[in-house]
């Protein structure tokens, strides 16, 4: 049986990827900075996906290279292994750059790229050992082309691509794959919080979580259909 760690798992995308791999009889390590959000998916994922996988939650902050490798440290010791990595976590900020401030710039880039880097690094050497593994980063259309007002999150989001297209050819030999997806706008609560009256008045036409949570699982799953170091683009219709 797979082991799955998704982080920013407590809500959104990483909610909905996590409880599908559950139900898929894949292992599921919730990871959240909210103790709450990680409660309520647990407590869902145990109804949904009874005797499907075992499924845990870790109170995690991705930017701290000791809380992920307590992270890790707790999957293996409960699960035996990470198979699958997600790299779903992250923040976003609406503003012009000259009006964004350092704090802010770090929290985006830490949260988004610096937590994809962190993670990879701590999950790769036991997927090389082993011989197979996956790594889906979550990035977006927004890594793809920049946009006015998103400067550090779209800076984040190109970086998330670029990570992923370097580890993959740094672990090709191994049967690993890494991969990038990117969404267009997601009816989440980040995407909400970040500008609550965009997200009102286009709501209706941005992408489902658990749209975009099927794709990242088809992506695992079908080795043949997506390629190592793949960007798989997602747009809104």
């Amino acid at each position: 049986m797979k082991t799955a760690i998704i982080t920013g798992g407590g809500r959104g995308i990483g909610r909905e990827t996590a409880m599908l791999l559950a139900v898929k009889g894949v292992n599921v390590v919730v990871c959240s900075r909210t103790q709450k959000d990680i409660d309520e998916t647990v407590s869902h994922i145990r109804q949904t996906a009874e005797g499907h996988a075992g499924v845990a939650g870790t109170k995690c902050d991705v930017s701290i290279s000791s809380d992920i490798g307590s992270l890790v440290s707790k999957t293996v010791m409960e699960f035996g292994a990470v198979d699958i990595l997600v790299n779903n976590a992250g923040v976003a900020i609406v503003k012009r750059l000259v009006d964004t401030s350092e704090k802010e710039w770090n929290e985006t880039i830490n949260s988004n790229l610096k937590g994809a880097f962190l993670c990879s690094q701590a999950v790769v050497p036991g997927m090389v050992r082993r011989g197979s593994g996956t790594i889906i980063n979550v990035s977006s259309v927004a890594g793809k082309e920049g946009s006015e007002n998103l400067s550090a999150y779209c800076a984040s989001k190109f970086g998330m691509i670029g990570l992923a297209e370097s580890l993959a050819w740094e672990v090709a030999g191994s049967n690993i794959r890494v991969m990038s997806i990117c969404p267009g706008e997601v009816a989440t609560k980040m995407q909400e919080d970040a500008d609550p009256a965009y997200y009102r008045a286009h709501k209706d036409r941005m992408l489902r979580p658990r749209q975009v949570a099927e794709k990242i699982v088809e992506m695992i799953f079908d080795g043949k259909k997506y390629r190592n170091g793949q960007s798989v683009d997602m747009p809104n219709e």
